[in-house]
């Protein structure tokens, strides 16, 4: 994990930007990093979510539905896993599969309220955004 590129990658989201210096460095802390293979489940739909959510460092993950539909293509600077996370159920809501190898950083919902309450209301936000664009 190279901090100085994800303090960078992190800086560039449009959902983490506005954070200061120092809650870039606390979210960098508390993050844990996955490293995945090309082909490889990062979440299963349906498995708990268990308070985490996801930044996508490096890599491509498709968000595929049931019958094996490609919903999106998420990469480097998305956020995943919110939500199951906000949502009320608490379980994933698409199973998410790496394209290539990726990286993400991954942090408990609570460490980032304690961090920056504004970057929990920007998550509740893109979940509703999300949940949106797979109703319609």
């Amino acid at each position: 994990m190279d901090v100085d590129v994800i303090r960078t990658a992190l800086k560039d989201s449009e959902l983490f930007s506005g954070l200061d210096h120092v809650q870039v460095g606390l979210l960098i802390v508390k993050a844990g990093s996955r490293q995945f293979s090309g082909g490889e489940t990062v979440y299963q739909k349906g498995e708990e979510a268990g308070g985490t959510v996801a930044f996508i460092v490096s890599g491509k993950i498709n968000a595929v539905a049931e019958n094996g539909y490609i919903v999106k293509e998420l990469g480097a600077g998305e956020v995943i896993g919110e939500v199951g996370t906000i949502g009320k159920q608490g379980r994933r809501t698409v199973t998410l599969t790496t394209v290539e190898p990726t990286e993400i950083l991954e942090w408990y919902i609570h460490d980032i309220e304690e961090t920056s309450p504004e970057l929990l209301k920007r998550l509740k936000d893109l979940a509703w955004k999300r949940i949106k664009y797979w109703i319609e």
